[in-house]
């Protein structure tokens, strides 16, 4: 945030003295706020009362990553529906959080801590039990057979953390594992939601996390995925997928936890996206474009968004092939009945990393 100038005004209010550079344009803390308050909740009008039927209740599940991103999601909602509350006695939609300790990257302690104070900061809502990334196996019916296709089979002997431990050990190249981890992620975040009739996912992606998975798919070969992978709307999981602060920088949504009258900057310095490895080999490519993005996103942001402009336009090719479900990402892969490969039900991505698996 720059220094602001004697006499500076906020270009909205024209009341307040300006402190913050938004796009261009001189802000006052509330404005910001007020900003990014109206850009993450117009991208949720599909859940307003008037679309509600009957005494339809929605449930929306939103997992917390313990980054700044998803908690700036969470203080949003929350206002929103405190303020339905209030006035109606009643709110469109509940939301069901869930967090997901992941390996390697926190202690249990840490988290459950952290979870706990956003549990109490918030208690509007349902606040699911800690996870552990090894749930997965006692939430998804599939999960054990579809590893299969990548020839990871599970010991009868193994206890759910072994299985999860020797899977992500399996991965010969960092970026495998950190392809693995991720879809054991999500997997379990979906199976989560779907067990909490939840008729949909918000993932609190800023757009420069976005951009930096579209770029990070491409570079994996999953370029043919990154429009399920970044849309709003119906996902191949056979739930929706929104993502309400896409229009959003993730500077910005860091300036926002620090600007509020009861500062989120406490959750915001355990966003593991800012870690960086010691060295390139050691940095997966969704790491590595993460930090690129992050970079160069504050010095040219208008660069930056148009990948995930352009991303979003990207259709498949209407051609005479079958479009399904990859059994390990499901994610769409294409198959040519009169292709050599026509049996091949990975996707190029999954296949890929199965070249890298070491059962």
């Amino acid at each position: 945030m720059a220094t602001k100038p004697q006499g500076d005004i906020c270009v909205d209010c024209q009341e307040r003295d300006a402190s913050l550079d938004i796009r261009n344009r001189r802000l006052c803390a509330p404005c910001f706020i007020r900003y990014v308050n109206s850009k993450i909740l117009k991208r949720m009008e599909s859940y307003r009362f008037k679309n509600l039927a009957g005494d339809q209740k929605r449930r929306l599940f939103l997992p917390l990553s313990g980054g700044v991103s998803s908690l700036v999601l969470l203080q949003v909602l929350d206002a929103q529906l405190q303020k339905q509350m209030e006035s109606r006695n009643k709110t469109a939609y509940e939301l069901v959080i869930a967090r997901v300790v992941l390996p390697d990257t926190e202690t249990q302690t840490e988290a459950e801590g952290q979870y706990q104070q956003v549990s109490e900061r918030f208690p509007l809502h349902n606040f699911l039990p800690l996870l552990r990334l090894y749930d997965v196996f006692r939430l998804d019916e599939n999960i054990h057979q579809d590893l299969i296709h990548l020839g990871i089979h599970r010991q009868e002997t193994e206890s759910h953390d072994e299985f999860s431990r020797r899977v992500l050990s399996c991965a010969t190249s960092v970026t495998a594992r950190a392809d693995l981890q991720s879809i054991l992620l999500r997997r379990l975040l979906v199976s989560l939601a779907r067990r909490q009739n939840c008729e949909g996912v918000l993932w609190g992606h800023s757009d420069s996390r976005l951009a930096a998975l579209a770029l990070a798919d491409v570079a994996k070969g999953r370029g043919g995925s990154v429009p399920a992978t970044i849309a709003d709307g119906p996902s191949m999981h056979g739930i929706n997928f929104n993502y309400p602060a896409r229009d959003l920088f993730k500077v910005e949504l860091q300036t926002y936890a620090r600007a509020l009258p009861n500062p989120l900057v406490a959750e915001s310095k355990s966003d593991m996206s800012d870690r960086v490895a010691p060295t390139i080999r050691n940095t997966s490519i969704g790491d590595l474009l993460t930090n690129y993005i992050n970079e160069q996103g504050v010095k040219y942001p208008s660069i930056m968004a148009n990948v995930v402009r352009t991303a979003s336009k990207l259709q498949a090719q209407a051609t005479d092939q079958e479009t399904n479900a990859c059994p390990v990402c499901v994610m769409p892969t294409m198959r040519n009945p009169n292709s050599s490969r026509g049996n091949t039900v990975l996707c190029y991505g999954c296949a890929r990393v199965k070249q890298d698996i070491r059962a």
